[in-house]
C-alpha cells in the first residue's frame, strides 16, 4: 500500500531522513519511535508532501507527488501535532469540514460525524466552540475529524498519519482514542502514528519502527523491537522490559539518570 524507496530529507545541510526503504501494508497500525530530533515529524511531513525530499513515497504503487489534492483528500488524513482550529467553528461543523470532498448531503455528513464523535465520548460538546475545549478535548475533536474524514466503507484502504495523537489526553482518554485508531486499522486500513509513550505502542501497535538519526534502526512486531539493550541505546537511559502481567505484550521502564540526582 505504502512504499517508501530511498527517502531522504535535508534540513539545510543536515540530513534528518537518510535514505530510507520500507513497505507497509493495509490493516496495520505502525508506532514510529524515536528520540527527540531522530525524524519522526520529518518522516510524516514527507508522507504529507510538505517538505522537499529524494527518493520516492508510492501509494499504491503510485507516485504520491502524482495524486491530485482533490482525490489524496478521501485517501489520506493526517493529524499534525499543532492541528490547526478556525475561530468561530463548533466542534460539529470542524468534524462535518472533513467530508467536504465526498459532495454529500450535510445530513449525511452530521451523521458520520456524529457516529465518530460519540466514539471518541464527544457527542455532548457537538455544538460547542472549539475556543471552549479544553487541551485534551481539542486533540479527541482533531482525532475524531480524521476518522471521519476517512470514513467510507465501500472504497480502498485509508491511510492516517497521526503525530503525537495522545500527547494531551489523559490515561483514560489515551487508551479510548488509540482503541478507536487500532479498530480502524484492524478494519483493513494503515495507520502511522508517532508515539512517545513505549507502553502506549507495546499495547496497540502491530509494529514498531525505531529511528535513529535518520535511520530505520529496528522495524517489527512490539516483542522483538522493544528490548532492552537496543531501547537502552536509542534513549540513552538504562531500559528494563518484561512481560505485561495480563497482556501479551512487553511493558518499559526506565531509571533516572545518576549523574542528575
Amino acid at each position: 500500500m505504502l512504499n517508501l524507496h530511498q527517502l531522504s530529507v535535508k534540513r539545510g545541510h543536515n540530513t534528518v531522513i537518510n535514505n530510507i526503504s520500507a513497505h507497509f501494508i493495509p490493516g496495520q497500525f505502525i508506532a514510529l519511535l524515536g528520540e527527540n530530533g531522530a525524524g519522526k515529524s520529518t518522516l510524516l511531513s514527507a508522507l504529507c508532501l510538505d517538505i522537499p525530499f529524494q527518493g520516492e513515497i508510492q501509494l499504491f504503487e503510485q507516485p504520491l507527488a502524482q495524486w491530485s489534492a482533490e482525490r489524496l483528500a478521501l485517501q489520506r488524513a493526517v493529524l499534525p501535532q499543532q492541528p490547526i482550529s478556525p475561530a468561530g467553528l463548533t466542534v460539529e461543523e470542524l468534524v462535518c469540514l472533513s467530508r467536504f470532498g465526498y459532495q454529500e448531503s450535510h445530513e449525511t455528513s452530521v451523521r458520520i460525524a456524529s457516529h465518530w464523535l460519540s466514539a471518541l465520548k464527544l457527542h455532548e460538546f457537538a455544538k460547542r466552540d472549539l475556543s471552549q475545549l479544553s487541551g485534551g478535548q481539542l486533540q479527541r475533536c482533531h482525532i475524531a475529524r480524521c476518522l471521519t474524514q476517512l470514513d467510507n466503507s465501500f472504497a480502498t484502504p485509508k491511510l492516517l498519519l497521526l503525530d503525537e495523537p495522545t500527547a494531551a489526553l489523559d490515561v483514560h482518554q489515551q487508551h479510548r482514542c488509540l482503541q478507536q485508531i487500532k479498530a480502524f486499522a484492524n478494519a483493513g486500513n494503515l495507520v502511522l502514528a508517532v508515539l512517545h509513550d513505549l507502553n502506549l505502542a507495546a499495547l496497540y501497535a502491530d509494529q514498531v519502527l525505531l529511528l535513529d538519526q535518520g535511520h530505520i534502526s529496528a522495524l517489527g512486531k512490539p516483542a522483538q523491537v522493544l528490548a532492552e539493550q537496543p531501547l537502552t541505546a536509542l534513549y540513552q537511559t538504562r531500559m528494563h522490559v518484561c512481560q505485561h502481567p495480563r497482556l501479551a505484550c512487553p511493558m518499559i521502564f526506565s531509571e533516572p539518570h545518576t549523574e542528575l540526582l
